[in-house]
């Protein structure tokens, strides 16, 4: 059985294989999605480890160090297309307090929320900020209104992303701002090397975004785009490195799959650590 597209309810074709899991691409929007959905127990178990420190065998720990190099970029940004004046502030998905951190250093009223409870211990006893443990959607009363919301690298995760986004749309005030970034797919990189980027992973990322899915599953859930980078780096010059970069690579992988395909008939195609990283932001529309 081929599904519908979660996002745009277009009909889907089989596209890539991941280990025991399968992904569909959407014929409409392009947005790539694993169907069906692991299991809650798989997933848990996956994030057990996952979140385990490098020493014991996670992954955490080097994402996060990466993360954190594209603070200061990120709330330039946020300072920028809110007027200087960003205003009370919640980070969805805000692991360990991190970002919450850098946010209050620059003087920004910033908090945040997450459903790990090790990482918002982490927050609170250690960073000393604000944070609650829990589900948006349970604690949106607890929480109250905020002029800004940061989700960063957190709605690939989620088995309804646009859901979660009506939720973000009820902690905001009128006219208040969602700062989103996630993985691109369905763009010049990934035509060039299709369903072998980073970001095709699961159980890890449930769903790869075209610009058009993530823009369509922002105006669902009642949003209005103001600003779109689908090349999202922390400076212009790393920005031209991803690019030329991305291309070189991308090409010679391609053309050595294709020299592989005329000599064996097939190419033992990875995932590669190639992919670009695409952030908008979205005023609440009313």
């Amino acid at each position: 059985m081929k599904p519908t597209c979660p996002i745009c309810t277009s009909p889907s074709t089989p596209a890539f294989a991941a280990g025991e899991h399968r992904m569909y691409r959407c014929d409409g929007c392009q947005t790539a999605f694993v169907f069906p959905f692991p299991s809650s127990a798989e997933i848990s178990r996956f994030y057990d480890r996952f979140h385990l420190s490098s020493e014991a065998g996670g992954f955490y720990d080097e994402i996060e160090d990466r993360m954190q190099a594209d603070f200061p970029a990120k709330i330039a940004r946020i300072i920028g297309l809110s007027g200087g004046n960003p205003g009370r502030l919640l980070d969805v998905g805000c692991g360990k307090g991190f970002f919450v951190k850098a946010c209050i250093d620059r003087g920004i009223h910033a908090e945040g929320i997450d459903l790990s409870v090790s990482g918002v211990r982490h927050a609170t006893e250690v960073l000393g900020v604000k944070a609650i443990a829990g589900d948006l959607a349970s604690l949106k009363p607890q929480l109250g209104i905020f002029d800004t919301v940061t989700f960063w690298a957190t709605i690939e995760h989620l088995a309804d992303p646009i859901g979660m986004l009506r939720h973000v749309r009820d902690v905001l005030k009128p006219g208040g701002r969602i700062f989103l970034s996630t993985g691109v797919g369905a763009d010049w990189l990934d035509r060039l090397l299709p369903g072998v980027t980073q970001w095709y992973d699961p159980p890890q990322h449930l769903f790869v975004f075209s610009l058009d899915g993530l823009q369509r599953s922002l105006s669902a859930a009642g949003f209005q785009i103001e600003d779109t980078d689908a090349c999202f780096e922390r400076t212009r010059l790393r920005k031209l490195i991803r690019i030329v970069r991305g291309a070189f690579l991308a090409a010679s992988l391609r053309a050595c799959a294709e020299v592989g395909r005329l000599r064996r008939g097939e190419f033992p195609m990875t995932r590669f650590p190639l992919g670009n990283h695409m952030s908008i932001v979205a005023r609440r529309s009313d």
